[in-house]
C-alpha cells in the first residue's frame, strides 16, 4: 500500500478511536447505558429509597442483594448490584470494578473527591448535551461480591463515592446500593466515524483494483 494510503488509514483509525471515548448514553426512562462495560445503570443511584423499599436506601449486604435480585424496572427483571470485577483490591484508583470505572473513568473524578446529588455527564448521543445521574450518595455502595478469603463469611466489597476508595466491609453494616444489568436496553447506533472508516476502506480497495 502506498505511503499516503497508509497515512489515510492511520488518520481514520484515530478518528474512530477518539469517538469511542464517550461511554455513557441516556436511554430514557431512567436508564443509562455504558458502552465500554456493556451494562445499563439505573439513573437513580438510590432507587431503593425513592420507591420506599427502604427508608434511607442503606441496607446490609444480604438485604441489598435481595433488593437488586427482586427489582423489576423498565421491562427487565435481571438487575443486580454493581460488580467488583476480577481480583478486586483495596485502596484508591481501582477501576476494575463497575463503580470504580464509573467514578474515575466515566465521571472523571479523582481520589479524595466526593460526589453526591445529581451528577452531570456529557451525553454522546445528544451532541454533547448534559444529562445526570440522580440521588448519588456520598458514602459506600455495596458490590455484589464477597471478600475472598473470607474465613468467617462476614466481609464483602464496597466502593465509596465519598472519596473514591474501595474496601471490604462487614456485611451487617448498612450501605447504599446501585442497580445495574448486563447489556443495553436498545440498539446502539453505529457512530458516523465508523461509517466513514468503512467507506474509506472500500474506497481504498477500489483504488487498488483500478491500479492493477
Amino acid at each position: 500500500m502506498k505511503p499516503f494510503l497508509l497515512r489515510l488509514v492511520a488518520c481514520l483509525f484515530v478518528v474512530v478511536s477518539s469517538s469511542s471515548h464517550a461511554a455513557l448514553y441516556d436511554r430514557g426512562n431512567g436508564l443509562i447505558y455504558d458502552d465500554v462495560l456493556d451494562i445499563t445503570w439505573m439513573q437513580d443511584a438510590n432507587y431503593a429509597q425513592t420507591t420506599g423499599y427502604d427508608a434511607d436506601g442503606r441496607m446490609t449486604w444480604a438485604d441489598a442483594n435481595t433488593w437488586a435480585d427482586q427489582l423489576s424496572y423498565g421491562g427487565f427483571d435481571d438487575w443486580r448490584l454493581a460488580s467488583a470485577g476480577n481480583a478486586p483490591a483495596s485502596g484508591y484508583n481501582v477501576t476494575t470494578g463497575e463503580l470504580g470505572h464509573m467514578f474515575y473513568n466515566n465521571l472523571g473524578y479523582t481520589a479524595g473527591t466526593s460526589i453526591s446529588g445529581n451528577v452531570s455527564f456529557t451525553d454522546a448521543t445528544l451532541g454533547g448535551g448534559t444529562e445526570s445521574f440522580l440521588n448519588v450518595q456520598s458514602w459506600f455502595y455495596w458490590y455484589g461480591e464477597e471478600y475472598v478469603p473470607n474465613t468467617f463469611n462476614f466481609l464483602a466489597w464496597a466502593f465509596s463515592t465519598g472519596d473514591g476508595s474501595q474496601d471490604y466491609l462487614t456485611k451487617n453494616f448498612s450501605y447504599y446500593s446501585w442497580a445495574v444489568r448486563a447489556g443495553d436496553v436498545s440498539s446502539v447506533p453505529v457512530p458516523a466515524a465508523a461509517w466513514l472508516f468503512g467507506t474509506a476502506l472500500l474506497g481504498l480497495v477500489g483504488v487498488k483494483r483500478r491500479h492493477r
